[in-house]
């Protein structure tokens, strides 16, 4: 299976959390709707075009800031400082399944179409490291295979739950926009997937489970 590899690299970062109004918490990973919006910035694409993202990745630390933020009361405008989550020194590893169309466009965009790349917030600037095809091979455990193991992972990732079944207890659990359609001249998140971000050498015993291995690289990808 044919699909682009992105290494990343991000300063600072904030991917905040949709309900965190009084802190901005942020996600430990850039959610699948940050990422997707990300690349198709990067297409100038006025449409969606379908794929399947797997998102890994690790920070240094995390610390605490203040931004301002302005307030509407009737007539009034008032500003006052909010407490922001921002994480450090952010390494990502996305892999992207698409069309070979769109993987090809994204990859010429990549090197011939873009001035500077952001993820997450505008100022959340983007280093590519690398961008480069991978041939994936897809892994499958079924009922007779309850005992394996799928094995330790590199980075911690989001394990989405519709593929795996995953232990009670194990990871935490996000419920993570992907798409949206617009309604009413606003967004609709009609898209939302359940997973568990789960730390690096985490072993967890799977049954039914779907994912990919690059064998070059050694590599889990697992794809929502």
């Amino acid at each position: 299976m044919k699909a682009l590899r992105l290494k990343l690299y991000q300063e600072v970062a904030c991917y905040k959390k949709p309900m965190a109004f009084k802190v901005w918490e942020t996600y430990p990973l850039p959610p699948y709707s940050t990422v997707i919006g990300f690349l198709h910035n990067i297409m100038n694409a006025t449409e969606y075009h379908p794929m399947e993202i797997s998102i890994q990745g690790c920070y240094e630390g995390i610390y605490h800031n203040y931004v301002s933020t302005f307030q509407y009361y009737k007539d009034k405008i008032t500003t006052m400082p909010r407490y922001i989550h921002e994480l450090s020194k952010v390494n990502l590893i996305i892999h992207v399944l698409a069309e070979d169309s769109v993987l090809e466009k994204l990859m010429d965009c990549f090197f011939n179409g873009c001035d500077y790349t952001s993820l997450g917030r505008r100022e959340d600037l983007v280093r590519v490291d690398k961008i480069e095809f991978v041939d994936l091979e897809k892994k499958e455990f079924t009922d007779e295979d309850e005992d394996e193991e799928m094995g330790e992972f590199k980075m911690p990732i989001y394990i989405p739950l519709d593929k795996f079944n995953i232990e009670e207890g194990a990871g935490i659990s996000y419920r993570l926009n992907k798409t949206y359609e617009i309604k009413d001249n606003l967004r609709n998140w009609k898209n939302k997937i359940d997973v568990r971000y789960v730390e690096k050498n985490a072993n967890i015993n799977v049954n039914l489970t779907k994912f990919y291995y690059d064998d070059e690289r050694k590599e889990i990808a697992v794809f929502a």
